[in-house]
């Protein structure tokens, strides 16, 4: 069991006169000292160099207690330590835990950088400017972030009038990233919690709600097929008609994946990618094969990369920053042309996949699942065992896409 006594050193005295109080650690039959942030004057010690002032006392009892206590929190890892390697984790403690600080906002923008998709990002960044709007003084340290501030913000955002799926998603961001620091910046093993608050004990991020349909039914859809090129060649309605068809056509494939495809995904029959929203986290990279159906191949046909650079060829035109903002603005073009009892964006190709999928040509949901190419922890292990059966799922596919009469949209004339 480790020992620690406050003490001096009578030959150590300074050139001001006093001594640094050393802190004796006696552990497994060994003894280090340990240099502390105390000092004495000459006035506050015996003739026999015994600290005699209570004030100086009671620091160096808080300090030993706060270091009993670590060491108490280290169990059986400390008895494995000896006496120098233990006084390097107190060493650190008392460096480490008492001067740091964390730009909590700031943190949750590093955070957000290092997200793949470029929505993400952007919605730590949105996360971390409106969070910090709310705390008007700069910076928010990590340590401010408790439980009742939490609370302080959510009821401040409803008051600000922020929808109730945006203050879902700026707690839930929040809270990914406050674990993150603390697995950052906390070393549990060697007893050093840089951020040892944890406010999500407390409080409880709101509950998200229902998700509107963002879908469009398939008369809708063979309307969006119909549509004519724009008024120029490239205009920004075709390139949205174009992709927002090519995505429908490619089973709901997000804008991300359309425009970074590299030609080597093209296998002829087929294409096979990794899903960039979710390769990173899944075991199998979420590789994906998509049936080319053959009434939807001559649009997937006319927007190939010639140069085969990559795939489609929206990157001759756009940089991918530039096309992904380029999506939004397009389909408000082609709302105004195809009307809907609700506004939808580029994402509803992937909906209405789904939807139709399920609802019009009826196949069983886990289809469905395997069409949109999800991940699904509950059959992660049965998963393992089971060969994916590409056939299937092609026909399942086909028969999608054959819901619409293509022969419009397939005979435009729109080039890179």
């Amino acid at each position: 069991m480790a020992t620690l006594k406050g003490i001096i050193i009578p030959s150590r005295k300074r050139q001001d006169g006093t001594y640094n109080v050393l802190i004796r650690l006696t552990h497994n039959r060994e003894t280090v000292r340990i240099s502390t942030s105390i000092y004495v004057s000459a006035e506050q010690v015996t003739r026999t160099h015994k600290i005699k002032d209570q004030r100086a006392i009671d620091a160096i009892n808080n300090l030993v207690n706060e270091w009993r206590a670590l060491i108490a929190e280290l169990g059986i890892y400390a008895d494995a330590l000896s006496a120098k390697e233990l006084a390097d984790v107190l060493r650190r403690r008392n460096k480490d835990v008492k001067g740091f600080r964390l730009d909590f906002c700031k943190y949750i923008r590093k955070v957000g950088e290092r997200k793949r998709a470029a929505n993400t990002r952007a919605n730590y960044n949105t996360t971390a400017n409106t969070l910090q709007r709310f705390y008007e003084r700069s910076p928010l340290d990590i340590a401010n972030v408790t439980a009742s501030l939490l609370r302080d913000f959510e009821r401040w955002a409803q008051k600000e009038e922020i929808s109730k799926g945006s203050i879902h998603l700026y707690m839930s961001i929040i809270k990914a990233a406050h674990n993150s620091a603390k697995v950052e910046y906390n070393d549990e093993d060697g007893g050093i919690i840089r951020v040892p608050q944890t406010p999500f004990n407390r409080y409880k991020v709101p509950t998200a709600p229902a998700p509107q349909p963002r879908g469009v039914d398939l008369a809708t859809m063979q309307a969006i097929a119909d549509m004519e090129d724009g008024e120029r060649i490239n205009s920004r309605v075709t390139t949205g008609r174009d992709a927002f068809m090519l995505s429908f056509a490619l089973g709901g494939m997000n804008g991300i994946d359309i425009y970074n495809l590299p030609y080597s995904a093209y296998k002829g029959d087929y294409i096979e990618y990794q899903r960039h929203k979710t390769s990173s986290a899944r075991a199998d990279g979420a590789t994906y094969r998509i049936h080319i159906t053959e009434c939807a191949r001559p649009l997937v046909e006319r927007l190939i990369d010639t140069t085969k650079k990559r795939l489609f060829n929206f990157h001759l035109r756009f940089t991918e920053k530039s096309f992904l903002l380029t999506l939004p603005y397009a389909m408000q073009s082609i709302n105004k042309v195809v009307k809907y009892e609700r506004r939808y964006t580029f994402y509803a190709a992937r909906h209405t996949y789904a939807s139709l999928a399920r609802n019009v040509v009826g196949l069983d949901k886990y289809t469905v699942h395997e069409l949109l190419n999800h991940s699904d922890n509950a059959m992660r292990i049965t998963d393992r065992y089971i060969e994916r059966d590409w056939q299937r799922l092609f026909d399942a596919h086909d028969k999608v896409i054959k819901l619409i009469d293509w022969s419009n949209i397939c005979k435009q004339k729109s080039e890179a």
